[in-house]
């Protein structure tokens, strides 16, 4: 089976975590819902512990014994300290996430500050207003492989938060 999709998942959540909160060597848990899971491992609900256990197996070389238990709505996998190490030693400072993070930190970053940091990695930027009482922008890669999660916007005046999901989650939350 092809776990591509959950382990990069997971490794993206992981270097956001240490590009805001730094790096330190030790496990870290990370809580997906259930159907995040059934998109990141193109399955039904019934497969997910099934198919995560699988995932935790295939990827030991990588990330170590990565455990996982059933919460309210989804799961949380616990990544061992080899795995947490693994990502910080793959992070890059000139990756478009550390840039991107590293810009929406300043104070005084706008949205065009945002926008001119997507289009350095790509010229093909989806970009909308969508003023939906959540958020303002949504802005995402048309390319793949650059970064595949579609970034929500909100402009609280003081800062520019963003939340960021899968194509499918933003689709089936339905903003």
């Amino acid at each position: 089976m092809n776990y591509n999709r959950l382990n990069n998942n997971l490794i993206s959540v992981i270097k956001e975590a240490q590009l805001k909160l730094g790096y330190e060597s030790h496990p870290i848990g990370v809580n997906y819902t259930e159907p995040s899971l059934c998109h990141l491992l193109c399955c039904e609900k019934g497969e997910v512990e099934h198919k995560l256990a699988d995932f935790c197996r295939e990827s030991s070389d990588v990330f170590g014994k990565i455990t996982f238990a059933k919460r309210e709505g989804g799961y949380r996998l616990t990544v061992p300290q080899k795995g947490v190490d693994y990502v910080h030693s793959i992070l890059c400072g000139n990756e478009f996430l550390a840039v991107l993070i590293n810009a929406v930190q300043m104070p005084g970053c706008t949205i065009e500050t945002v926008l001119d940091i997507f289009h350095r990695f790509s010229d093909n930027v989806h970009f909308e207003e969508v003023a939906n009482g959540e958020f303002d922008y949504l802005v995402y890669f048309e390319d793949e492989g650059i970064d595949d999660f579609w970034y929500c916007f909100h402009d609280d005046e003081l800062q520019l938060e963003y939340h960021r999901f899968i194509k499918e989650d933003y689709l089936d939350f339905d903003f």
